[in-house]
């Protein structure tokens, strides 16, 4: 891929081809933004700041960094910070680890899984990083650095600002633009408060001493990213108590259009198109009311499809068969069953 320059077109397509599913979207925010976002009260005292050397220039698994040395994006200048907010409490904690456990992807993606096994379930320590390939059919290696609480290898130097922007604007702390396989397209409508109880989970997690290798992008591909990063106008309101609303906001911070996304011209939702995996190629639904996959479930049954891996025995996979590797069943099994009712009724609305 370095031997030619990449452009948007092209950077798009080998995301969205990839199994890992990340393409640029605009996400829908319903809530008109007239803050600066990027400025919200920190969730928990933050930690000494470091210098960009001493920790991963972003705490997710697309950090851009330029391998032939291509200049990092300037940051942006500070804004007036918001009075500060109360300490976290203990469901604000457990509403971070329900996100990054069950919707957000954070642990799927942040951690090391079995792929040989159906399913793929965990293996190592929960967010301690993981890497991807060729295998998954992106077009270079991607790394998801860790993030646990570690001062060294993870997020203990981090502050929650630089967290914050990292997130939702694509930034990392060093002011770089982050691979969009890192989702902050869809991530900048994760509400304010929920974005508050993920960093306040994260802070919770035991330090692992365990380096993962800085995803290296060659200086062609980090300048065709360059303007994906976008600073917030404004705060991100949660969503309303309406069903389809509240299921429209998972959707989108669960990044399924990222995955859901195929026809030509691409359409959000619409599917129907291979995706890599290290087992072999798996077939990625269309789902529309008009796909035979949403055609064929009703409610109960489609929450069924999901809980159904919550027991999932640790079987073998095999090579070339439907191993459920593409889509982490194991994590969005743990969702809330009235958060799935909320998705099927809001994947109900779409034409």
């Amino acid at each position: 891929m370095s031997a030619i320059r990449l452009g948007r077109g092209a950077l798009v397509a080998a995301l969205l081809w990839s199994s890992a599913c990340r393409q640029r979207e605009e996400v829908p925010v319903a809530q008109k933004q007239t803050e600066a976002s990027a400025h919200v009260a920190p969730s928990a005292p933050q930690a000494q700041t470091g210098t960009p050397a001493d920790v991963p220039s972003a705490p997710q698994a697309q950090t851009a960094t330029p391998a032939t040395g291509a200049p990092s994006a300037p940051q942006g200048p500070p804004g007036t910070p918001a009075p500060s907010a109360p300490a976290p409490t203990a469901a604000s904690v457990e509403r971070g680890r329900y996100l990054a456990q069950n919707v957000l992807g954070c642990v799927a993606c942040h951690s090391e899984r079995d792929f040989t096994r159906y399913g793929g379930p965990l293996q190592g320590t929960p967010l301690a990083g993981a890497c991807y390939g060729e295998e998954w059919g992106l077009p270079v290696r991607i790394c998801a650095p860790n993030l646990t609480s570690d001062p060294e290898h993870g997020l203990g130097r981090w502050t929650d600002a630089e967290l914050l922007r990292a997130l939702r604007e694509g930034r990392g702390r060093d002011g770089r633009v982050l691979f969009p396989w890192m989702p902050y397209p869809a991530l900048r409508a994760l509400s304010d408060d929920d974005t508050r109880a993920l960093v306040a989970y994260l802070r919770t997690v035991p330090p692992v001493p365990r380096g993962v290798p800085r995803t290296e992008l060659p200086a062609d591909v980090a300048a065709d990213i360059q303007d994906l990063a976008e600073p917030l106008t404004g705060p991100v309101a949660p969503p309303g108590d309406d069903a389809v609303e509240r299921g429209r906001y998972l959707a989108t911070v669960a990044q399924c259009a990222f995955c859901h996304t195929g026809g030509n011209p691409p359409a959000p939702f619409a599917g129907n198109r291979p995706a890599h995996t290290p087992l072999g190629k798996e077939w990625v639904p269309d789902l529309t009311p008009k796909g035979r996959t949403l055609r064929g479930l009703d409610e109960d049954a489609f929450v069924a499809r999901f809980t159904a891996f919550r027991d999932l025995a640790p079987a073998p996979g095999r090579k070339g068969k439907v191993n459920k590797l593409a889509m982490p069943w194991v994590s969005f099994s743990g969702m809330h069953e009235e958060d799935l009712r909320a998705v099927y009724r809001y994947l109900r609305t779409l034409p």
